[in-house]
């Protein structure tokens, strides 16, 4: 006969220093001692769907080299610009039109166009003046900046501090890939460059941490070891995201453990916490034991 416990956990009761309602401390009003051979499902998972396409410091750089090309010479300049875009939920259109303005008030002699393409679901960035630009992927933005000590600025000719381990890039949104190796005075710009399918979902799965519950044995793709429960996204901006236990395999061994104050966090595919702008979570932990 099992022996069934079940714990129900909600942000909105996180204890005082946790970070937020999506990485928070739980304490618990009595300590559970869990013996041999126990095991916990995590269910009724309730997560609202509140975070933006283009988060403030963590997607919101649009990397973009503009130069001024004359028959047979090299460009006369170069312009090596990170360019904000401002955080918000965003559709196609109202995409387009961001980068369109962000483009205009940093190059007004570029004159940018930038389309949404519908039926693609693409974004066409079009300079309509004599100027080529080059939108830069993370390699190229990395390799480049290495290279070449590029010093990035803003739309107003401020200096951008540059992580190479954070580079904040619009590129997974725009879906920018490009592995060639970019050369800011040799590599050919563009007048037009049109997008692949973009991402606007950016949250595909929601992986949910703990380092104080179970024994470590998951893998996620990056190697971490503290996930206890991936729930995709199912529900788009606005609406709730609801999960349940699916299959018996889809638990964590618990065996052994006495649990008082529990850590959880809910992180996307590259291990950034995701921010739901003051919305809560909630969840049950069901522990079972086999005699």
């Amino acid at each position: 006969m099992d022996k069934i416990k079940k714990v129900y956990i909600d942000s909105r009761y996180k204890s005082n220093d946790s970070v937020s309602n999506s990485d928070f401390k739980f304490e618990l009003k009595e300590a559970l001692d869990l013996p041999d051979n126990t095991v916990c499902y995590i269910d009724d998972i309730s997560i609202p769907h509140t975070w933006y396409t283009i988060e403030e410091n963590l997607n919101n750089t649009l990397y973009i080299i503009t130069t001024i090309m004359e028959p047979n010479v090299n460009p006369t300049w170069y312009h090596a610009l990170a360019l904000k875009i401002p955080a918000g939920n965003y559709t196609g259109s109202t995409l387009a039109a961001a980068l369109q303005t962000e483009l205009n008030l940093a190059e007004p002699d570029h004159s940018f166009v930038c389309v949404y393409n519908s039926a693609s679901g693409s974004i066409t960035i079009e300079s309509t003046y004599i100027q080529l630009f080059h939108v830069l992927s993370d390699y190229q933005i990395s390799t480049a900046t290495y290279s070449f000590a590029i010093n990035w600025k803003d739309r107003i000719g401020n200096d951008v501090p540059f992580d190479f381990y954070n580079l904040k890039s619009l590129n997974e949104v725009i879906r920018n890939e490009n592995n060639n190796e970019y050369h800011p005075l040799q590599t050919q710009g563009v007048s037009e460059h049109t997008t692949p399918f973009l991402d606007l979902l950016t949250v595909h799965n929601i992986y949910i941490h703990s380092n104080n519950l179970g024994h470590y044995n998951t893998i996620g793709v990056r190697g971490e070891n503290t996930i206890i429960k991936k729930t995709p996204v199912s529900s788009g901006f606005g609406y709730m995201i609801l999960d349940s236990v699916v299959a018996p395999h889809d638990k964590i061994d618990v065996s052994r453990q006495t649990i008082k104050t529990l850590n959880f966090s809910f992180k996307n595919v590259h291990g950034n916490v995701i921010d739901l702008h003051g919305a809560n979570v909630s969840f049950s932990m069901i522990f079972v034991t086999t005699d």
